[in-house]
């Protein structure tokens, strides 16, 4: 395989982008009153793209800089998932409310991340920070009912589904400056568990 092609790490966020997109799309034209309908579906594209990112943890975490950030966002994701997949009961007002959490959640852990990649000179932590920020932003602005009454529920939860699936295309994008940091960070800290290893002998011979 050339470094040209896409690795299946590529194709599932690819997979989990066009979820997150027609979703956005999908309940941008249903009115405010129907969101409760449409909800399982949401909570189903939720829940894939957590899936998504917990099975590339598992097969990659050891291959992909900063997957610890993918098990939290991941686990997140399908967690709160449960909450729109099962509990169809709720006032339809709930429902923006909800995945503004979802979004809040997922905007601190890619502005977290922006900054260690960014600590580790890794190229692109630029875009993770600006992701977060929108996300943090959205998050908090989908919890304000005047915003809400203004712009209208289906079209908050249609921005929050479109700048998630923004930032699976980012993180397709950026899948080989993760990848490619693996082998100096890995050596960097080699370099300091040895390092320490040879300080704690010194001072063992001292005493």
């Amino acid at each position: 395989m050339t470094k040209r092609n896409f690795s299946y790490v590529q194709v599932l966020w690819m997979l989990s982008c066009l979820v997150l997109f027609f979703a956005a799309i999908h309940v941008i034209n249903v009115p405010d009153d129907e969101l409760l309908g449409v909800s399982r579906h949401l909570g189903l594209a939720m829940c894939f793209a957590g899936v998504t990112n917990l099975v590339i943890f598992c097969f990659k975490h050891k291959k992909i800089h900063g997957c610890h950030w993918l098990l939290a966002d991941g686990l997140s994701a399908m967690c709160l998932s449960f909450f729109p997949l099962f509990n169809q009961m709720i006032p339809a007002n709930v429902i923006p409310f909800f995945f503004g959490i979802w979004e809040l959640a997922s905007g601190v852990l890619k502005f977290t991340e922006s900054t260690e990649l960014y600590e580790e000179n890794i190229r692109g932590w630029q875009w993770f920070a600006v992701i977060g920020l929108i996300e943090l932003i959205s998050g908090v602005a989908s919890m304000v009912k005047p915003i809400d009454d203004a712009v209208g529920m289906n079209h908050v939860i249609a921005i929050i589904f479109l700048v998630q699936s923004v930032g699976f295309l980012f993180k397709l994008i950026m899948y080989r400056n993760l990848a490619s940091s693996i082998p100096l960070f890995m050596q960097e800290h080699d370099e300091n568990k040895t390092e320490i290893k040879e300080k704690a002998v010194v001072k063992a011979r001292v005493e």
